[in-house]
């Protein structure tokens, strides 16, 4: 893909993603100016970024405000962002509260196309993440030296199956399974979430499927997993992990497959 611009406002949300995209961005020649919504993420993103703002995820008028000032043309959202947030005591600006309105509900995908839409309305062009992740999906394969048995071969197909209706009704994008039997399915919670309350519904062997949606927007919510959804899966007494291949995001693929083989847990990409 060709990039075709040299400044970029990177809207961070928490997680190691927006770091390795504004390093790589960087090293095409790409100026970051960062929007984070935390400390932690502001600190990060310092070194890649000619500039940084933090603000609240709740500051729409301030965020869309310094992107302009900035000179912004092109921005790329990357990052988890806690959906939950929408029903907690979060402040919301006029201009968040203007976009919250126009909601025809508050499903994920929904809630992103008004952000982008917003956006485009200031004149600006939110841009595809691949553009700079394109190295983190997977092929097609088993990535882990241990591969799922019989069994976990018939729960992995039968939970994607699941997991794309899932995903076509912008429920959630994972699924835990075992036996041919649904555990548990991911909402507004978010993945580690599903993949505890799937394992802790049985004693050990749990399969966990992430899947794209089947329109997936290349600009937002791409399902990725990382050190951090192994870890989760070992507490679950899980055995394998299936993710459908060149739809899905793998950060620190070497170290995720190193920790998955420590663990006995195979990983897919189906």
């Amino acid at each position: 893909m060709e990039i075709g611009f040299k400044r970029l406002g990177l809207i961070a949300g928490n997680g190691n993603l927006p770091v390795i995209l504004a390093s790589e961005a960087n090293s095409k020649g790409v100026t970051i100016i960062s929007i984070a919504f935390t400390q932690e993420s502001a600190e990060s993103l310092r070194p890649f970024s000619e500039m940084v703002y933090q603000y609240s995820i709740g500051e729409a008028g301030k965020i869309l405000k310094s992107l302009k000032k900035e000179g912004i043309q092109d921005v790329l959202m990357v990052g988890k962002i806690e959906k939950g947030l929408l029903f907690k005591n979060l402040k919301f600006d006029l201009t968040a509260i203007k976009i919250l309105s126009r909601l025809k509900n508050r499903n994920d995908d929904t809630i992103m196309i008004g952000v982008i839409h917003e956006l485009e309305r200031e004149g600006m062009r939110v841009v595809d993440q691949r553009l700079f992740l394109k190295s983190l999906f997977p092929s097609k394969g088993v990535l882990t030296k241990n591969t799922p048995d019989e069994r976990e071969k018939r729960d992995i197909e039968f939970g994607f199956r699941v997991a794309k209706e899932i995903a076509a009704l912008d429920v959630g994008q994972t699924v835990v399974v075992k036996d041919q039997a649904i555990l548990s399915v991911e909402a507004i919670e978010g993945t580690d979430e599903a993949i505890r309350r799937g394992c802790s519904l049985c004693r050990s062997g749990a399969v966990i499927v992430k899947v794209a949606k089947p329109n997936q927007d290349p600009r937002f919510d791409i399902p990725t997993i990382g050190i951090t959804t192994i870890e989760t899966i070992r507490e679950g007494k899980g055995s394998a992990l299936a993710l459908e291949a060149e739809k899905t995001i793998v950060i620190n693929k070497d170290k995720v497959v190193k920790i998955a083989e420590d663990y006995g847990i195979s990983i897919t990409a189906v």
